[in-house]
């Protein structure tokens, strides 16, 4: 059974995460990828001086599926080149900083005249049409100026930075989300446009709890891993580890109680309600860490959801990359790479009951221009005309 994007082509202009990760999507549901990389160090995120193999594993997992052509993009022979690379395409994509594209001569603007059915597809910091589309934006720098880090800590404390990279992995995911619905725009009008991500805006729908809190003038304060709307509701050391239990009902508290053999609380004035346990969330919490810490946390975990409370291990990045539940997932795949041997990729998350996932043959993530000379004889660049574009820093 086909894949849903077969027969769509995507040059891939991204780098680091953001882009990457939404091309690796596109990848995983048909598209043929072409990543246009700069010779010599490609995507900033392979690293070719500072990591083993001369390539960044995290470069290695998000880029699967793909094909690597070397162009140098300042260089006008090679914007010839990816003008007839692109007059089969269907979809560009780019997350350089705002202004960087309109400088090569590469601009939607500029396009889409020449290639009116192309989509073209950019990620942004802060968007390119307000004061702050020049703002050079990292996940980091976003959680900053989203408040995400305002709200993220302890109250004696700053506010800290988590060094997961959700904004640019949900960048891309919106990113992706854009493309899919203007291929089925284009199919009705036959007309592509352009589509348009900021990280700043992504982030808008994962504060929702707490700019209501803000226009209801209900400031969010840090509270660690407290919330003041369920206690108890913490992270608490077992004999073993931690786990996070998280009373979102009074049944859940009544439960909890009762497992840890203090039925009296649930009668007690004290302990009545959420708000009543909140404001003595220091005792709550010393109460359950009494119980919770003489247990092994799985077996904490298990006596738990057996009672219907929620909670959960807190695991290490260790036990997440060698659980057998993401390979049966097909999230993390193996996979090789000459200079690094095997290697695990990342999978998709998107899991569709129609074709045939699983079975597809999957593309090792290329060596840095591995497919030039594949992809350039489609355009009728021959082994000879590719020398001399060698020799000319072209390609």
């Amino acid at each position: 059974m086909s894949l849903p994007l077969e027969g769509i082509r995507v040059i891939d202009l991204g780098q680091i995460f953001a882009a990457p990760y939404c091309t690796l999507q596109l990848a995983y549901l048909g598209a043929e990828i072409i990543k246009i990389e700069p010779p010599g160090t490609g995507d900033p995120l392979r690293r070719p001086g500072a990591s083993p193999g001369g390539v960044n594993y995290s470069f290695l997992m998000l880029n699967v599926n793909k094909k690597s052509v070397t162009l140098n993009l300042k260089h006008p022979r090679a914007r010839e080149i990816l003008f007839k690379l692109m007059d089969p395409a269907d979809v560009l994509i780019e997350n350089y900083s705002t202004g960087v594209m309109e400088s090569l001569g590469l601009g939607y603007e500029t396009l889409r005249d020449r290639f009116p059915r192309l989509i073209y597809a950019s990620g942004k910091g802060y968007g390119s049409d307000g004061p702050r589309a020049k703002l050079g934006a990292l996940d980091s720098t976003v959680q900053a100026s989203s408040g995400l880090i305002s709200v993220t800590g302890f109250s004696d404390g700053p506010g800290t930075r988590t060094p997961a990279t959700f904004i640019d992995m949900g960048t891309g995911s919106h990113l992706t989300s854009a493309i899919l619905a203007a291929i089925i725009q284009r199919g009705r009008t036959g007309r592509g446009q352009k589509v348009e991500v900021a990280m700043l805006d992504i982030t808008v729908p994962s504060m929702t709890g707490l700019i209501a809190n803000q226009l209801e003038g209900k400031p969010y304060t840090r509270m660690g891993n407290r919330h003041r709307n369920a206690c108890p509701s913490n992270i608490y050391a077992a004999a073993d580890g931690e786990i996070l239990i998280f009373c979102l009902s009074e049944a859940h508290w009544a439960t909890v109680a009762k497992l840890m053999r203090r039925e009296d609380l649930i009668g007690s004035a004290r302990y009545k309600d959420h708000a009543s346990r909140f404001a003595i969330a220091d005792e709550v919490d010393g109460l359950v860490s009494e119980w919770t810490r003489v247990h092994r946390r799985d077996e904490l975990v298990e006596t738990l959801l057996e009672q219907g409370v929620p909670c959960a291990p807190v695991r290490s990045v260790a036990e997440v990359a060698s659980d057998p539940e993401l390979a049966r997932r097909r999230m993390l795949i193996d996979s090789e790479f000459p200079a690094r041997g095997k290697i695990k990729v990342m999978g998709s998350p998107l899991k569709l009951s129609e074709g045939d996932y699983a079975s597809q043959r999957l593309r090792p993530p290329p060596a840095l221009g591995e497919h030039t000379a594949e992809v350039l004889a489609t355009v009728g660049i021959d082994s000879v005309a590719l020398a001399q574009l060698r020799a000319d820093g072209v390609v």
